[in-house]
């Protein structure tokens, strides 16, 4: 199972605790890499998170 298909209870960042569910909320009000960094600290830590991230953040453009 890829990111994408995964359970939106599933954690994208281990550093922050961050859900998948909580990224798409967020993306889904427009927010953009930076703008979901600073409400959930993600991608702030180790960094490992911020491919998935953003390949949501695509995922979510082009579904528009």
């Amino acid at each position: 199972m890829n990111e994408i298909d995964s359970p939106e209870s599933e954690v994208i960042c281990d550093c922050t605790g961050t859900t998948k569910e909580k990224i798409l909320s967020l993306i889904k009000k427009k927010a953009d890499l930076d703008k979901i960094s600073s409400t959930t600290g993600a991608t702030t830590g180790c960094g490992s998170c911020d491919f998935e991230i953003t390949r949501l953040i695509e995922q979510h453009n082009r579904s528009d």
